[in-house]
């Protein structure tokens, strides 16, 4: 039956303890334990195809671990955060590695767990012969062993090797998951792009809110935004009385996405600012500069375009580029729901095209061999660039 890796709070204790142990080991430790135990060359074998396959199955945990450790300190909220903390998290995706060094412990040990004498509880590693830190030298070395002996030495070196490099990242990842948390701005920015996230990934449902007053008015009337029922993280994000940063540096790592989905719909329908710019933010962020120039450039958009388009459409190319240039935080469907109503109710000229055309102008751009592509977009950026200098002239404009 498979331990749920919440239990027990030693995790990071047991990854310090193997580390050590790791780092001192030695081919004389190694000969002073199979001598203290007196094993016989099947003994030997044995143990070695055991450790292969232990290592066989750190290896492919090995990669999981890594991936692991290089987003976990990055996301504010994590599935099961309040049961898995760094330390577990890591400690549960080398479980294969552990396994096999506590087993080596145990198959060391002069006297078995079941011999102890009532009372007694002592660790493995505590009385096991291969952690022993004082052991007499072999006066003769490995060269004097059977080739089996020396095939066990080998095979424990390369599980070590990978064993101590899991070891080093997921420590590494434990001290850096503590300086984020205490780093308030930090955690703040991490929360920020977690509601960006959370945004994207709610977009449906989002762009409903922004666009049906009677899906917004039902939202805000549902228990889990506004009632009683309200989750414990959205009720303090709506009623504390300290910094978003203090409140970030609390639940860095101490909530669960869905707590984070909760705040997002709660900032998308408390808000009481104009809806078309509640939903811009949706779409581009809060940088409320930002969306002045976006919306300036769409209610002038005809002027970026040629005189005559295919179709009597927005030509595809130039649309992607602007899409590009905009950087949405959403993906091309909102970004062109928000495009096409703004440059229609503007006076746009030209028909608004969909999803498709974009992503097969953006594969077309990608393929070009010529530069042709290339020249259209710099040309474009540069109209762009000279259209907001003259309209926003203290602004900095980015190409």
């Amino acid at each position: 039956m498979r331990i749920s890796p919440h239990i027990g709070n030693s995790h990071l204790e047991q990854m310090n303890l193997i580390y050590e142990f790791i780092c001192r080991f030695d081919v004389d430790n190694l000969l002073y334990a199979i001598n203290g135990k007196q094993l016989d060359e099947d003994e030997i074998v044995s143990l070695t195809n055991d450790i292969r396959d232990y290592h066989a199955k750190l290896k492919r945990q090995k990669q999981y671990l890594f991936k692991f450790c290089k987003d976990f300190p990055k996301e504010f909220a994590s599935e099961d955060n309040h049961l898995v903390d760094a330390s577990v998290g890591i400690a549960w995706r080398m479980r294969s590695g552990a396994a096999c060094v506590k087993k080596l412990f145990k198959r060391f040990c002069r006297v078995s767990h079941k011999s102890l004498p009532e009372g007694m509880e002592r660790q493995a590693h505590e009385v096991s012969l291969i952690s022993s830190k004082n052991y007499m030298l072999e006066l003769y070395g490995l060269s004097s062993y059977p080739q089996c002996v020396k095939d066990l030495f080998m095979v424990m070196y390369e599980f070590y090797v990978d064993m101590s490099e899991c070891l080093e990242e997921g420590l590494r990842t434990v001290k850096e998951v503590k300086a984020i948390k205490g780093n308030a701005p930090k955690c703040l920015d991490l929360l920020i792009k977690a509601c960006e996230k959370s945004k994207k990934n709610q977009r449906v449902l989002i762009e409903a809110i922004m666009t049906d007053p009677d899906m917004k008015k039902a939202v805000m009337n549902n228990e889990t935004i506004s009632g009683d029922n309200e989750n414990p993280v959205l009720k303090e994000f709506k009623n504390t009385t300290s910094t978003k940063e203090q409140f970030a540096q609390k639940y860095y790592k101490n909530c669960s996405p869905k707590d984070v989905d909760k705040i997002t719909i709660y900032q998308v329908t408390a808000v009481s600012e104009d809806p078309n710019l509640s939903f811009a933010k949706v779409v581009f962020g809060n940088d409320e500069e930002k969306i002045s120039r976006i919306n300036y450039v769409i209610e002038h958009f005809d002027e970026l375009l040629p005189k005559t388009c295919k179709r009597k459409k927005i030509p595809a190319l130039n649309l992607f580029f602007f899409y590009k240039w905009c950087n949405p935080i959403m993906g091309v469907e909102s970004f062109l729901k928000y495009f096409n109503k703004h440059y229609k109710e503007h006076g746009g000229h030209w028909e608004p095209i969909g999803k498709s055309a974009v992503t097969g102008a953006c594969t077309k751009h990608s393929k070009c061999k010529d530069g042709s592509t290339q020249t259209l977009k710099d040309n474009m950026l540069k109209q762009i660039e000279s259209m907001l200098s003259e309209q926003f002239p203290e602004i900095e404009i980015a190409s």
